[in-house]
Formats: C-alpha cells, sequence, structure tokens
C-alpha cells in the first residue's frame, strides 16, 4: 500500500509539474534537458554524447536496482536543524549520469504541498543537494549493449523539516 502511494504521489507530481515546466514559471531554463552552466557545473564533468541524453525510464535503472541502499543513506546522513520546522513541500535533484558513471549538471526544483513553486531555505536545499552530490557508484544507462548518458531524479517529500519520503 505505501508503494502504490509513493506511486501515485509521483505520477500525481509529474502531471502537475509538466505543464508548470512548459510556463516556465520559476523554474530554471530548459528544465528537460539540462545545459551546462558554467557558474554551476563543474567543467570537468563532460557528457559523452549531448544529442542523446536517455530519459531514466528509457533504461533499467541503477536507482531502482539500489533504492533502498540509497533511501538509507539519504535518510540516514540528513541532519534536520530546528530552523527547518517550518518547511514542507517536495525538492526534486535532476541530474546526469554521464556514460562513465559520474554525475553533474545538478539542478533543484522546489514546491510546497499545493504544487506550488518555493524556495526551501538555502541550508535545506543545498543539505539536501550535498546528500545527493555525495553518492556514488552510479552505473551508465545500457540500452542494446550500447553505453548512454542519462537523466536521474530523486524528489524528496519534506514535513515540518523531516523527510517522510524519497522517491522515484
Amino acid at each position: 500500500m505505501y508503494q502504490l502511494k509513493n506511486i501515485i504521489l509521483s505520477f500525481i507530481f509529474l502531471c502537475l509539474i509538466i505543464p508548470a515546466y512548459a510556463q516556465k514559471l520559476a523554474f530554471p531554463e530548459n528544465v528537460g534537458d539540462i545545459r551546462f552552466d558554467s557558474l554551476h557545473d563543474d567543467p570537468g564533468f563532460i557528457v559523452c554524447n549531448p544529442k542523446q541524453v536517455l530519459q531514466y525510464y528509457n533504461t533499467a535503472s541503477y536507482y531502482k536496482d539500489h533504492k533502498k541502499e540509497i533511501i538509507k543513506y539519504l535518510l540516514s546522513n540528513f541532519i534536520t536543524q530546528d530552523s527547518f520546522q517550518d518547511q514542507s513541500g517536495f525538492l526534486t535533484v535532476r541530474f546526469i549520469i554521464n556514460c562513465n558513471g559520474n554525475t553533474g549538471c545538478f539542478r533543484l526544483f522546489e514546491m510546497d504541498s499545493n504544487y506550488q513553486p518555493i524556495h526551501f531555505k538555502e541550508a535545506l536545499s543545498r543539505h539536501l543537494l550535498k546528500l545527493v552530490q555525495q553518492l556514488s557508484g552510479w552505473q551508465p544507462a545500457v540500452y542494446k549493449e550500447k553505453v548512454y548518458d542519462s537523466y536521474q531524479y530523486i524528489t524528496f517529500r519534506i514535513r515540518n523539516g523531516k523527510i517522510i519520503s524519497v522517491s522515484p
């Protein structure tokens, strides 16, 4: 039942956020395809084929195979603060896994519990971003025995400054 609830919430999240992307409501440009940003991205991160970065759902997902370990790491390393108690909503970290298994081009998308754009307190969003950036061991996407770059995302559902779920 818990997994079904998370699937439904993820579906609702996607259905509501995609139109917001299309309207470019307070979100960065090129949400669907992450472009390199020299102000925020590591210049050493190279996408092997920028013309063909697969979506996470196009191939077998490393996240799916290792979801329990990833969630355990994120939850055990998350440190809440009293100042986060008034923070609730969804924070998504979207990034690219290149064909070598390296990650980069991290982007944050934040919305409240009513799916309206917000900004969490910087300390909270920075902390969650850093946790995702520290995850290692990502495997590149493989399709028909060919290795590809791919997008991945991790969404945190936050209630009163605490993580209550992690998806996909």
